[in-house]
């Protein structure tokens, strides 16, 4: 191999090198964020007198409308790593948004509120210091 194809590879290999780190970085912009959607959830169809049946016909037909406006929302960025979808008691999404997926979500008519999610630090019986997601159902 001749001096300047060693030199142009070792200069390539350490390229790719400083590469690596502006790629971890990039996936690291990712942050947790809840999106609420327009539409009211599930138990908003519940009556008051007889409860919400969560199996009848009606019931599964408007969580399938709810999951169809949430893949129309999601298809805005489909990149981003869904954590949790919900339909019963909130009609929305948990996921790893980053900052320009925050405001493409936020501009959607769709989209009630984008907020950002949080880790909860609970206590056991131990005393021992864990760190849970905050559910936000």
């Amino acid at each position: 191999m001749s001096p300047f194809r060693l030199s142009f590879a070792i200069l390539a290999g350490m390229a790719s090198i400083h590469a690596l780190p502006v790629a971890a970085q990039a996936a690291a912009a990712r942050l947790s964020y809840l999106v609420q959607l327009r539409a009211p959830p599930l138990a908003s169809q519940a009556d008051g007198v007889h409860g919400l049946d969560t199996h009848s016909d009606a019931a599964r037909r408007y969580t399938a409308q709810l999951e169809a406006q949430q893949r129309a929302v999601l298809a805005l960025v489909p990149d981003a790593p869904v954590q949790y979808r919900y339909t019963v008691t909130f009609n929305g999404f948990a996921a790893m948004l980053t900052p320009a997926e925050v405001t493409r979500l936020q501009a959607s008519p769709d989209v009630v509120r984008v907020s950002p999610g949080s880790i909860e630090h609970m206590q056991d019986g131990n005393e021992k210091r864990q760190a849970r997601p905050q559910d936000q159902r």
